[in-house]
């Protein structure tokens, strides 16, 4: 069977990082988190979990190290800790994108076993006490597979994420990025805006304001710094952006016309309810890199890494669900 983890380490103690510490302690594991912010790491020493004086102390015998502050912090943070990390540590992390984070732990890095990762969780809320150990039952955890990714460490994080209530989906790097543009850089964008072009309708409108307004600009309250983070540097935003400008320059110029925007209002209406009425089937998936792969991009995720055959990795095999076709 996959590694287990007898002890980790949580760099970064804000809604998502916090939130694992939490999720972790609750499920027996011994954890260790380190937050530069006396802030947050008062919050969570102050609620019982244990704090290390420094990000190198934290990682000091570490059999897993989750990374879990803001991309611009996080070539500090490697530097931190880059001579006390032991060859062959498995190191994750929880950023929105992973381009930018495998070079990083490339570069820094260079011995350790990276398994990149993002958990789609969270709330508009920051912070350690904003945290939450059921946050990520169910939910979708991109976790990365590359060509030289070690697949013991993939599966050992598999497993961690399922014993958490996640759901972990296999991608690459580039792939999850570009997805990422299309749900969770682009929303953003577009709740800024909206709540933009709402201030512009003055004060009657703002009044008038109910469940579309307020549902659609929601996120808008998110940090504007980490907005940046996920969209910044990530190229597959500008196709994204295209893609939607020209849905609206459609609509825009059917009403100029006289026209209708019913084709848009069709259109959009069967895209959501097919995403939300679509159906899943159990499937039974070789430890493979690639066939683990294709299932990430036909929309499947894992739901555990059993011993079928025997417990070698060519002989695990893993449950997962996938889309109906």
């Amino acid at each position: 069977m996959p590694d287990s983890f007898d002890r980790i380490a949580v760099l970064g103690l804000g809604l998502i990082g916090g939130s694992i510490v939490q999720a972790l302690a609750r499920g027996g594991y011994q954890v260790s988190g380190y937050d530069p912010d006396p802030v947050e790491a008062a919050a969570a020493r102050g609620t019982g979990y244990t704090v290390a004086a420094s990000a190198a102390e934290a990682v000091a015998d570490a059999e897993l190290i989750v990374l879990a502050m803001p991309l611009p912090h996080l070539e500090g943070a490697l530097i931190a800790i880059d001579h006390a990390v032991a060859p062959g540590t498995v190191v994750t992390d929880v950023g929105t994108l992973k381009e930018p984070v495998l070079q990083a732990v490339r570069r820094r890095l260079p011995g350790v076993r990276f398994v990149g990762g993002h958990p789609l969780a969270g709330t508009e809320q920051s912070g350690f006490l904003a945290g939450d150990p059921l946050l990520f039952r169910d939910a979708p955890w991109a976790l990365t597979l590359e060509p030289d990714t070690d697949l013991q460490a993939w599966l050992s994080l598999a497993v961690l994420l399922c014993d958490l209530g996640a759901k972990p989906v296999p991608t690459t790097a580039a792939e999850q990025d570009a997805a990422i543009a299309r749900v969770i850089g682009l929303p953003h964008m577009l709740a800024e805006a909206l709540a933009l072009t709402g201030l512009r309708g003055g004060e009657l409108g703002l009044s008038l304001a109910a469940g579309s307004y307020t549902s659609g600009s929601r996120v808008a309250r998110t940090r504007p710094e980490l907005v940046a983070t996920w969209c910044d540097g990530n190229p597959a935003m500008v196709s994204a952006l295209d893609d939607v400008i020209a849905w609206l320059s459609a609509g825009r110029d059917a009403l100029a016309a006289g026209s209708t925007v019913l084709p848009l209002a069709e259109a959009g209406h069967r895209a959501r309810m097919d995403w939300e009425n679509r159906e899943f089937d159990p499937v039974d998936l070789p430890a493979d890199a690639e066939t683990l792969r294709q299932h990430g991009r036909e929309g499947g995720w894992i739901t555990a890494v059993i011993e079928k055959d025997g417990p070698k990795i060519g002989e695990l095999r893993l449950l997962g669900m996938r889309p109906v076709r």
